[in-house]
């Protein structure tokens, strides 16, 4: 199975009085420009995906709704495992607990997503560059991946494997190796190339 992960693109400045609700807020005019031309080359690239989940955040739902425009992906369905915020804690959870929850449960979706072919799921950091971190080191903060606005990493699910979480408990999960990597700022070099 192929995982692409993608961070939702340039989006407006957090602004209190223009967007209250933070997971109201858009995408820029020139992120939805520099995504539309990767999504474009993303088409290109892996012309056929089987799913494609999104955060409900305006920002990264209209992301994968570029994705469907100019890849020619499936439509988005909403995925409120890719969401979330320190206002979503359980009682008595700290941040650090909330987010090792927010892990947890998407190596559980991707274990149980294990037939399908190519999976697309649109989110938020810093969630996108810990869980990559933890399907390709066993560990969420053991490799730095540079999840720039906009970008979209392939990762290759290869095996199940023992992991650790973050207090060193066991936990069961999957192993992945990284395919590739692409961002707005290369597409856009690989364009005037």
């Amino acid at each position: 199975m192929d995982l692409i992960l993608v961070r939702h693109g340039r989006a407006c400045e957090r602004d209190s009085v223009a967007w209250p609700d933070d997971a109201r807020r858009p995408l820029t005019v020139e992120g939805r420009d520099e995504f539309a031309l990767l999504a474009k080359r993303l088409g290109r690239a892996l012309p056929k995906v089987d799913l494609v989940e999104s955060s409900g955040f305006v920002r990264a739902w209209q992301t994968a709704q570029l994705l469907a425009e100019h890849a020619g992906w499936t439509k988005p369905v909403r995925a409120e495992r890719l969401e979330g915020d320190e206002s979503e804690l359980l009682p008595s959870e700290t941040p650090r607990h909330r987010f090792q929850r927010q892990l947890d449960t998407l190596m559980r979706a991707i274990t149980a997503m294990r037939g399908i072919d190519t999976v697309v799921w649109v989110g938020h950091e810093p969630i996108l560059s810990h869980f990559a971190s933890l399907l390709l080191c066993g560990d969420a903060a053991r490799a730095r991946v540079a999840f720039k606005k906009g970008a979209a990493v392939a990762l290759r699910i290869t095996e199940d494997v023992q992991l650790r979480d973050a207090t060193g408990a066991r936990m069961g999960g999957v192993a992945a190796q990284l395919l590739w990597m692409v961002t707005p700022g290369l597409v856009s070099r690989m364009r005037r190339a």
